[in-house]
């Protein structure tokens, strides 16, 4: 996923594309984004349509797994992801999504991205109401 760029679950298959009314991916509806501010550098993993959650070393991907957790953020900086960090992504739209983080690109590319499993479970809860 290129930086500032966001996937949207429902999408088939899921895809980055650009925030499409140009607000940036921090304003937008993403259900997974991810941002690098390119002046600070500062790199986040995050959504702007639902909820994450960090799994601890312990804790095994799944849709149960994903389902139980409640470490609810928003937003996840990449100094605190390596690889095989997983994120559930419980979006407002009722897709359920565990995110398995599997890298980012040297910091001499001119255009910064980061590698992501995704494995999602489309309408696995009731969408939020609202």
């Amino acid at each position: 996923m290129p930086q500032n760029h966001q996937v949207m679950f429902a999408d088939n298959p899921p895809r980055p594309a650009e925030e499409p009314t140009g607000a940036g991916v921090l304003y937008g509806h993403a259900d997974l984004f991810y941002y690098r501010d390119t002046l600070f550098g500062d790199e986040k993993f995050g959504t702007t349509n639902g909820k994450l959650v960090l799994l601890n070393n312990s804790e095994k991907g799944s849709l149960e797994t994903c389902r139980a957790v409640t470490r609810f953020t928003e937003k996840i900086g990449l100094d605190q992801l390596t690889d095989g960090s997983q994120v559930c992504v419980l979006s407002k739209a009722g897709h359920i999504t565990l995110a398995t983080f599997r890298g980012r690109s040297g910091v001499k590319e001119e255009t910064r991205f980061i590698t992501v499993d995704l494995t999602v479970w489309r309408n696995a809860e009731a969408a939020a109401k609202g």
